[in-house]
């Protein structure tokens, strides 16, 4: 990130430290070319600043302050519907930083971190670099129309990207996510985000499911022709799990292009399947007892329990990197991932791990005993015909 790119951040920094507020506003200023900054030395003035400015979109907050204190400060925070960041500036144990952590998100405030006491000038680079990436990723998108969907699909312009998988072991190459992309006329390639969600509001998302499915199952089947046998992953959306005749189409796919079962793994969402209809787990269990292999993605995301790990027929566990990553300094979040990866080896389901964007997180999830990596450092989504290079360069690097 270039030191000018900061230029829309209004800071507000709310801490009864002079002393504290003086070096954050120092560090802020010459690190990060950040000059529209306010300060705060209780939660009162920092309320009367948010009421006057609605320019405020970054707020640093002390929890231990004198009368109303940080904690009481989120609340309010929530009542006054802020919707700029909010990192937490605490010398308090981990244990209730992490349940404070925990309440922000429950508030609907869009925390991003957590400053520990004494702070050091280099903690500040984790949460700008997070601020950025936030605001890249958040740029408001506008859904795509309906008609724009249905055009996509009859004109087959529904695109597959694929992220490779790697043994953290071995640091061998054993498989691929094949990621949904449109090919729109207009804005070019278009990410699922702009698409998707109003897909799934009919039977289109459906349609996009069995496209993905034909396209990536026909990539597979070129790769095996060229010696390359790996896993196949490919997001399932509950609505197409909810169709009577979904396991028997597969199948017939699968039959098709001559790809063994077992080389196929659908990815399913706990939020999706939090109801566990019966259909679906039917459609499942038919699958997997045929030789496809299931994962649970976004596991720790919301509907968390060691029962639905035993309900379900897994084979993988993916854990999410909202929890996993970018939460990996949290002492709590390590225990839980330690417990999860723990209970996923007793029931003998392997462990993936999302979001491995350099290379100290590729160290801590091979420590952690994560048995496969997905991420950026490994390598970035891309077109099939792109695999055999990135193998190469791969192995160049392992």
């Amino acid at each position: 990130m270039e030191k000018s790119d900061f230029d829309w951040l209004h800071v507000l920094l709310v801490d009864d430290s002079v002393t504290i507020l003086n070096y954050v506003n120092k560090v802020l200023e010459q690190s990060f070319d950040i000059h529209h900054i306010h300060t705060a030395s209780s939660a009162p003035e920092a309320m009367q600043i948010l009421r006057q400015s609605s320019q405020i979109n970054l707020l640093f907050l002390d929890l231990n302050m004198p009368n109303v204190d940080g904690i009481q400060l989120l609340s309010q925070l929530s009542q006054l519907n802020y919707k700029g960041y909010v990192v937490i500036m605490s010398g308090v144990s981990t244990k209730i930083i992490s349940s404070v952590e925990s309440l922000a998100k429950t508030y609907g405030l869009n925390y991003i971190g957590t400053l520990l006491k004494p702070i050091h000038e280099l903690d500040f680079q984790y949460i700008i670099d997070k601020i950025g990436g936030s605001r890249q990723k958040n740029a408001s998108v506008e859904s795509l129309k309906v008609y724009e969907i249905i055009r996509a699909i009859k004109n087959n312009d529904i695109e597959v990207l694929y992220q490779p998988q790697v043994d953290l072991t071995t640091r061998s190459f054993i498989g691929v996510e094949a990621l949904c992309r449109m090919n729109h006329p207009r804005l070019g390639m278009v990410s699922p985000d702009r698409f998707i969600d109003k897909a799934e509001e009919s039977e289109l998302i459906i349609h996009i499911t069995l496209a993905v499915l034909k396209k990536s199952i026909g990539d597979w089947k070129k790769w095996w022709q060229l010696g390359l046998d790996i896993k196949l992953s490919v997001n399932v959306s509950p609505i197409a799990l909810q169709q009577i005749e979904f396991t028997d189409t597969l199948l017939m796919l699968l039959e098709e292009y001559a790809m063994p079962a077992s080389r196929l793994c659908i990815e399913i969402t706990e939020g999706a399947m939090a109801s566990d209809h019966a259909q679906e787990l039917m459609n499942l269990n038919r699958l997997n007892m045929r030789g496809v292999e299931i994962a649970l993605d976004d596991f720790g995301q919301q509907h968390s329990t060691i029962e639905r790990l035993q309900n379900l027929p897994l084979t993988y566990l993916k854990l999410d990197k909202s929890v996993f990553i970018e939460n990996k300094d949290s002492m709590n979040q390590l225990a839980l991932i330690n417990a999860s990866i723990s209970v996923a080896k007793d029931l003998n389901i392997k462990t993936i791990a999302e979001g491995v964007e350099n290379n100290s997180v590729m160290s801590l999830v091979t420590e952690m005993g994560c048995d496969i990596g997905q991420g950026f450092y490994i390598g970035s989504p891309m077109e099939a015909k792109k695999i055999f290079n990135w193998q190469r360069e791969w192995k160049a690097k392992t």
